[in-house]
């Protein structure tokens, strides 16, 4: 969607991530409803004094406006883009521009501070009491996988008396949304906490090739615990989670190879046609026969999944200044995923690599056996935790030291069963290539890469992948007043991670072979400095530098055997500066954050021939950097009225770099030939087109503008206890690139929610409409090749829920 007035909501705007309706703490500080405690530093802090970029997004957040999943949290977010429209297991959030294709996000999730490896696409936010986004590199004290960010999600689990909630969210589409939970007190040290939810979406979109609705999905969870605190030096909490995933086929599209309307290829192959496809993607009618290409119909298309999770805190204060912290962690995750990989109507077709001229008017056709994209793994992930940590809270000087270990095995392998019929359609689409491309005039001379029997064939892989990590660190912070309102304060971890992977890449009925082994170990100290002066009891400015890593590893099976092994650690120097402000004794928050971010060896995929398959692999592409700002703000100008804005520039671009693919469209731009016209890579081999230059291409997936605005209005009905509320906000993402080609991009779009409902001591009703006027801008894109047109080139992308009524209605006591 095209949005001229886009520039003018930037300056009309800026961001407080949920500062607005965050609740104010227990304790000293209960009567100021302006103080938000959080542990973004692993001690408890007042949000405006952290000299650090944290957003917080509490549970009346939540509640106010409507939100009903953690993508749905991330656009009250400065700086944070979270997208679930390729499914509830395929998000991986982004912050401040760092984002990927393939391989684990720079951002990883904790739970009370303990790391959790499941997907939180599907985890109940009405069992959050705030979530806590720590920006910029926070490998110094949250370890690895969190060189752009964290997200820790504090559980609802304190309660002095009985409390307890039930809600319904019904909606279109069949969806319905019921939670419930419980809290209070067991004996006079014992609190106990459970939760559940039930969660069931009937699917927007109907798929073109059965009219059935795509993109349906169901889950359910329970969570429950004990906290402990018998006035004495020792508390401790007790939590566990269960999860179970139902997901069908996603609603997801391709696009057709007769789109591409770039770059045209004058080759034999291409005759002519575009091998890319330049500018938006607009949205597309899902079409995909997935109920063809797995047995029992495609009965087990989707996600199943279940998460177990159990984490145990224990604090133990020595004396008045020093605590002893243990932060336990077990994380179990099962999953079976069966999808249509092509999206399209048409399975087990041939691929064509190849035609070129035989004999007097003939022509030539090189085949390989039928293929189809389709995917089946089954995986199960299981890790362990253990964090122990000594914190000194002094005058004018605090001291943490902790260790920390981290054990995880990492197992999937294929499991698709085709139908009766599959051998017997391959050949039958077989045939149809042969007469779509020979006639009896001009001759054929058809021939296979393995065999003519393979065209009645379609091979099932039967891969398996073993992968294990073990990573141990140490690591501190001390922070020390150097004189009156200005500190210093110095972190750093060191640590070191082992992994080792145990592959095996064979089809059905082959014979087992032996396994490629591999290993490497990484090391590394990430350190981070942060200086911040108080130039008011409101104001506070800071600076910091900090270094951050994501771990190197392997590449699956298929693209070892392509030579692409292994990538390495990918590395940042990130600079912030900022200032934190309340003014008009708290009515008014305005902070700002500007960061520089340097990147080396950026993680990014690249995709390799591998006969019959183009496999995808990660490799380090090359270096970039990230200038952005974050500008937040909340103003209350009446105990009635609330404004909370936020604004997010993100500029990522690669300073240099190659890749293998631009490599190749830079040799069809030159003279419309893949002919190696502008170099050869490997000049003692066959032509491959020299790998492009990247240098000032913008990193994929990732928007430069966000903007987020809404309007809050709550008054009395008179003296009837109940109260009459409405808002209303807008959300903007600019636009995105597919790949680092920066040609295939998603375009922007503006999301307008709006709501409207009554609420007392005990109830709420609230009526809204979610993405009111029915913005329909792709939010992701997947660079993708057609296994039905020779492995052209296409792309896949999710389509955006349209406009959707709903009603909650809460209970609470």
């Amino acid at each position: 969607m095209k949005y001229s007035y886009k520039y003018l909501l930037m300056a009309a705007v800026a961001a407080v991530p949920a500062s607005a309706f965050a609740q104010p703490v227990s304790g000293e500080n209960a009567d100021d409803s302006n103080v938000i405690i959080v542990t973004a530093r692993k001690v408890s802090e007042n949000l405006q004094e952290v000299p650090a970029s944290v957003a917080v997004v509490g549970s009346g957040t939540i509640d106010n406006l409507a939100l009903d999943s953690v993508a749905d949290i991330s656009k009250v977010t400065a700086g944070l883009t979270f997208d679930d429209s390729f499914g509830r297991d395929s998000n991986r959030p982004v912050i401040r521009g760092q984002a990927n294709i393939l391989g684990d996000s720079g951002v990883a999730v904790f739970i009370d501070g303990i790391y959790f490896s499941g997907s939180v696409g599907d985890y109940a936010v009405d069992n959050i009491e705030r979530i806590e986004v720590v920006k910029g590199p926070q490998s110094a004290l949250y370890g690895r996988n969190t060189y752009s960010g964290a997200i820790n999600i504090i559980s609802k689990t304190q309660a002095d008396r009985l409390t307890g909630s039930i809600s319904a969210d019904i909606s279109e589409h069949s969806r319905f949304d019921i939670n419930a939970n419980i809290r209070g007190p067991v004996t006079d040290s014992i609190t106990a906490f459970a939760s559940g939810r039930y969660y069931e979406y009937g699917g927007e979109y109907t798929n073109l090739y059965d009219g059935n609705k795509v993109g349906k999905q169901k889950s359910y969870s329970f969570s429950g615990g004990f906290a402990y605190d018998g006035g004495g030096p020792l508390t401790a909490q007790l939590r566990t989670y269960y999860n179970k995933t139902d997901d069908g086929q996603p609603a997801l599209f391709a696009t057709s190879v007769a789109d591409n309307n770039c770059l045209f290829d004058n080759g034999s192959f291409y005759g002519g046609a575009g091998r890319y496809f330049c500018g938006t993607i607009k949205p597309g009618q899902v079409n995909t026969d997935y109920t063809r290409q797995f047995a029992n119909n495609g009965a087990d298309v989707g996600l199943e999944r279940e998460t177990f999770n159990a984490s145990l805190r224990m604090d133990y204060e020595i004396n008045d200044q020093v605590t002893l912290t243990s932060l336990t962690g077990y994380n179990r995750v099962t999953s079976r995923t069966e999808t249509d990989g092509d999206y399209l109507p048409t399975s087990f077709q041939p691929a064509t690599f190849a035609t070129f001229p035989a004999g007097p008017g003939g022509i030539g056709i090189v085949n390989g056996p039928p293929t189809d994209f389709s995917f089946a793994t089954a995986r199960k992930t299981e890790d362990f935790s253990q964090e122990i940590r000594l914190a000194y809270d002094g005058e004018r000087f605090d001291l943490l030291v902790g260790g920390y270990y981290f054990d995880q095995s990492d197992d999937s392998r294929d499991i698709r069963t085709l139908p009766a019929d599959a051998n017997a359609r391959a050949q039958a689409n077989s045939d149809a290539r042969v007469a779509q491309l020979c006639s009896p005039a001009r001759g054929c001379f058809f021939s296979f890469l393995t065999d003519p029997a393979a065209a009645g064939t379609v091979i099932v892989p039967r891969n398996s992948n073993n992968l294990d990590i073990q990573n141990w660190a140490i690591f501190g912070s001390a922070s020390v007043e150097l004189f009156e309102n200005f500190t210093l304060s110095v972190e750093g971890r060191y640590s070191e991670e082992t992994i080792e992977q145990s592959a095996i890449s064979r089809n059905l009925g082959d014979p087992l072979p032996a396994p490629v082994v591999s290993k490497a170990k990484f090391k590394k100290f990430t350190p981070r400095v942060l200086v911040d002066y108080k130039l008011s009891p409101d104001n506070l400015l800071y600076a910091s530098f900090a270094q951050g890593q994501k771990p190197g590893g392997f590449n699956d099976v298929l693209a070892i055997l392509a030579n692409q092994p292994t990538f390495n650690e990918e590395e940042v120097d990130a600079y912030e500066i900022g200032i934190k402000n309340q003014f008009l004794d708290g009515a008014l928050t305005a902070n700002l954050a500007l960061f520089h971010n340097e990147i080396s060896g950026y993680q990014l995929t690249q995709t390799v021939f591998l006969p019959p398959n183009r496999v995808s692999s990660i490799v380090n592409a090359g270096d970039a950097r990230v200038n952005g700002l974050e500008l937040e703000l909340v103003a209350r100008p009446s105990r009635n009225l609330t404004f909370t804005a936020n604004y997010s520039l993100a500029d990522s671009k690669f300073k240099n770099g190659v890749d293998e693919n631009q490599g190749v469209l830079d040799d069809v731009a030159d003279d419309g030939l893949v002919n190696c016209s502008t170099g050869d890579q490997f000049p003692d081999a066959d032509c491959q087109s020299l790998f492009g230059s990247i240098k000032g291409k913008r990193i994929p997936r990732a928007p430069v503008h966000q903007v987020f605005a809404d309007v809050d209005y709550r008054t009395d009905i008179g003296d009837s206890g109940w109260k009459i509320f409405a808002g209303g906000n807008v959300t903007l993402i600019s636009s995105s690139f597919a790949q680092v080609h920066n040609l295939a991009k998603t375009g922007g779009s503006v999301v307008t929610d709006v709501r409207l409902g009554f609420e007392n001591e005990n109830f709420q009703i609230q009526g809204y409409v979610k993405n009111l006027f029915d913005e329909d801008a792709v939010a992701q894109i997947l660079r993708y090749a057609d296994a039905d047109a020779s492995f052209q080139r296409s792309f896949v992308a999710g389509l955006r829920p349209g406009r959707r009524f709903g009603v909650v209605l809460t209970a609470k006591y």
